[in-house]
């Protein structure tokens, strides 16, 4: 008997020992110990997820599932090796296993929290942002002043467009939290979006006072001040949202459109000397260097550089359609409306098809029942915008290259090459309409749009938005000079821009009969 209350004894000090170790943080010491005290008892469930919280804490979650699940296989019923196993799962992106487990631990208990926050979280990763709404709620119900569940709520309702209920859930995450710069971030930008700049500022302004090294509370205020048409403010954070961010490429492009609606709006002085300065300051950057151009003489290089194009697209890519309908876009209807002229509604032909600078797919969805079996295919150099285009189903083949190059790789490929609001970033079309009619078969079409120079005498113009403006009678002689009858041009109003319309062509040609 002795010998037992002995061997008790060691194991309790033991236990107690690698609790207080991790509780200081010296997680592999106390792994040590989880793991010295399993080879006496390899099947206690309460110390494997002892060691899989260590292994976690040390940054290896495979090893941390592992012992989460030999937890779960020793004790079915062990709501902390369910639950830690669940969100484990999550955090390495294995959604269905963390379903899994989270709805097991439900089952044990209704009311539990991680589980109710996991299904949360699974169900945002996928969007169904109501689904998420509904656990978030109840976990919020559950525990009032919950600052997980707060927080995940105001970005929830975010998401849904209803951003009072963003607000009201930011400001309880606030409350839970008074050093949360995510909950006040978070309200800001709820704010925003219902045009109280006033709100804004202040929520932002409290967000830098917890955080100023952080350089998207700076973006976030450039916005609120633009608001307040306060240009000066808004163009120095958003310079400090550019330098406390060391040049991240989704600072230089929010800083490119903040440079040019400043230019809109009468702060043009003003855009200048940031503009020279951003220039001094990144001299390499391609999104720097267009837009440098565009802000200056509006003539010096003959196309937007592909990194340039690549970068500003992938930053733009999950909101690109909803930004779009914002602006009343009409190249892709446009199109369509070309189409339906030339080949009818009723019978369409079985064509080879190109969509050049898909995008997100916004033509994919007409243009397929014009293409023959395995007939349509997407060209982009922007691999955020494919995955979209992707998502719609409607593409034989996606190919992630610059357009021009693309083209030139293939011979009289396509019967039909389509492009909605893609040369606005070529200047000089000559070599890409050479390279549309190399990729043409013999009387092949292609069907563009372009934005109007209605600024000045020159063929091509590069704008202050960074986007190409081109003459028509430069768009007819180039067409002619590359093996192109024109067909059809129609000016059109092409979307809004801000307080302007942007208006610009719809063009048909056919490859010329050699």
């Amino acid at each position: 008997m002795r010998n037992t209350l002995q061997k008790d004894s060691h194991l309790s000090g033991t236990e107690e020992a690698a609790k207080e170790l991790y509780q200081r943080g010296e997680y592999a010491q106390a792994l040590a110990l989880w793991q010295k005290l399993l080879q006496k008892s390899p099947g206690r469930a309460d110390w494997l997820v002892c060691c899989g919280n260590c292994l976690d804490a040390l940054g290896n979650k495979k090893a941390a599932a592992e012992c989460y699940l030999k937890a779960h296989k020793a004790d079915k019923k062990s709501l902390p090796a369910l639950t830690n196993l669940a969100t484990v799962c999550y955090e390495t992106g294995d959604m269905k296993s963390a379903e899994k487990y989270s709805r097991r631990a439900l089952k044990c208990d209704s009311e539990n929290l991680s589980a109710l926050i996991n299904l949360g979280n699974i169900l945002y990763s996928r969007k169904d942002y109501p689904g998420a709404l509904s656990y978030y709620l109840k976990a919020a119900s559950l525990k009032p002043g919950y600052y997980v569940a707060e927080i995940n709520l105001a970005n929830t309702y975010f998401d849904l467009h209803d951003y009072a209920g963003a607000a009201r859930h930011a400001r309880n995450a606030a409350a839970a939290d008074s050093r949360s710069v995510q909950a006040r971030t978070l309200l800001g930008n709820a704010a925003l979006e219902t045009d109280d700049a006033d709100t804004a500022l202040k929520a932002f302004s409290e967000a830098l006072q917890i955080d100023s090294a952080d350089p998207w509370i700076y973006n976030y205020l450039s916005q609120a001040y633009q608001k307040k048409s306060l240009w000066k403010e808004a163009l120095e954070n958003g310079w400090q949202a550019v330098e406390k961010s060391g040049g991240n490429e989704a600072h230089h492009i929010n800083f490119s459109y903040l440079l040019y609606e400043a230019s809109l709006e009468k702060a043009d002085s003003l855009s200048r000397v940031y503009a020279a300065k951003w220039l001094a300051g990144y001299p390499e950057n391609p999104v720097v260097k267009h837009m440098g151009k565009a802000l200056s003489d509006g003539r010096s290089a003959p196309s937007a550089p592909p990194g340039y194009v690549r970068d500003v697209f992938d930053v733009f890519a999950p909101d690109f359609e909803r930004v779009l309908h914002s602006l009343e876009y009409r190249a892709p209807d446009l199109v369509f409306g070309f189409l339906k002229e030339i080949y009818g509604e009723k019978k369409h032909p079985k064509m080879k098809i190109l969509d050049a600078g898909c995008g997100t797919g916004l033509c994919g969805r007409f243009l397929k029942k014009y293409a023959s079996f395995r007939g349509l295919e997407g060209v982009d150099l922007s691999p955020e915008m494919l995955k979209e285009a992707a998502a719609k189903k409607v593409y034989n083949k996606l190919i992630c290259r610059e357009i021009v190059d693309w083209l030139s790789s293939v011979d009289r490929r396509y019967d039909l090459i389509v492009s909605a609001d893609v040369f606005t970033y070529f200047g000089d079309l000559g070599n890409l309409f050479s390279a549309l009619s190399g990729a043409l078969k013999k009387d092949g079409r292609v069907i563009f749009t372009v934005s109007e120079n209605s600024i000045n005498d020159s063929d091509w113009f590069l704008h202050v938005s960074g986007r190409f403006l081109h003459r028509r009678g430069y768009i007819e002689k180039l067409l002619s000079e590359t093996g192109f009858e024109t067909e059809k041009i129609s000016r059109e109003k092409l979307r809004n821009e801000g307080d302007s319309e942007v208006w610009g062509y719809v063009v048909s040609a056919r490859k010329k009969a050699v």
